[in-house]
Parts: structure tokens; C-alpha cells; sequence
């Protein structure tokens, strides 16, 4: 990883973000890809097994522009995750996504506290200034969530799909 070796662990008030690992697939992480559960989320429509899905952790925990977090309350029950890929330390950039996989915390201020914890962390520690993330224009509830953290649209005409934040 670009990241330092270290075990990567951030707190928030009522979250601890670690980094994902393969023991963290369970078939309760795979059903949160259902197309059905989770409709905008892009993975879910192209890998339906475990086996799948440990193998895209497995590669994600070995890329070097990527810092894959697992979100879990403090009793250590994991409901979600968040990922930066394409960190670019040289630009100062990174693309993000984040999915609040069980259903229970939806809605709930999550990935606001979240976002906002990890960001700061990319921030403090290798000095990311511009976070990117593709959103899927029906997803209003987000996007809404998104404008309040601070993402706004991007400027491409063609493109109503991309959000940027400046920190």
C-alpha cells in the first residue's frame, strides 16, 4: 500500500474504521451486494459469491493506491465499508465509495461521520485536498448526504454523475 504498513484504524464517536480483510466476507457482507438491497451498488451486479468477493478484498488489500476500510460500531459488528482508490499522492486526489450494507444504520448520519472521519484522516496523514465520487443521479438520499458534507457537482456538462470535494 501507498499507506504505511502500520494497521490502519480511524475512530469516529461511534465507529472504528480498519482496514478490510479477507475474514471480514461473510455471506451477510455478500447480501449487502444484492442488486435488490442495494441497487447502486456496481460490484454487486458482477460477483454473487464468496469466493468472488474475498478475492476482490484479497486484491484490494494489496493495491497501492487503495485504502479499503471496514465500518464497524464499537461492538465491533460490521455494518458497511468505504474505499479510496486511485490516491494520488502526487495530485493530492482520491475517488471514493461507500456503502452502509446493513440496512439498521441507513440513514442514521453515518456516512457523514464517516466520510468525514476518513477524509480528514487522508488529509492529516498524506495531505489528500480533492475526494471524486460517482453517484448514481436517482439516488437522491445520497446525493442529498453527499451536498451536506460538502461534494458538489463537477463542472463536466456531459456528466451528472461526478461529485468532487475540496477539502
Amino acid at each position: 500500500m501507498i499507506l504505511n504498513s502500520d494497521i490502519i484504524e480511524v475512530t469516529t464517536q461511534r465507529f472504528l474504521l480498519r482496514q478490510l480483510t479477507i475474514n471480514d466476507v461473510s455471506d451477510r457482507y455478500l447480501s449487502w451486494l444484492n442488486k435488490e438491497e442495494n441497487p447502486y451498488i456496481e460490484y454487486g451486479k458482477n460477483h454473487s459469491t464468496i469466493e468472488e468477493l474475498k478475492v476482490y478484498v484479497s486484491e484490494r488489500e494489496k493495491e497501492r493506491d487503495v485504502l479499503f476500510l471496514g465500518i464497524f460500531t464499537k461492538k465491533k459488528i460490521h455494518i458497511g465499508n468505504i474505499k479510496y482508490e486511485q490516491i494520488d499522492l502526487k495530485r493530492k486526489t482520491a475517488s471514493m465509495g461507500i456503502l452502509i450494507g446493513d440496512s439498521d444504520w441507513r440513514g442514521k448520519g453515518v456516512a457523514i461521520e464517516v466520510i468525514k472521519a476518513s477524509a480528514h484522516y487522508l488529509n492529516s496523514i498524506y495531505g489528500v485536498r480533492t475526494i471524486f465520487l460517482g453517484v448514481n443521479p436517482n439516488q437522491q438520499a445520497g446525493i442529498s448526504v453527499y451536498k451536506k458534507i460538502g461534494f458538489t457537482f463537477t463542472k463536466n456538462p456531459k456528466n451528472n454523475r461526478d461529485m468532487v470535494w475540496q477539502l
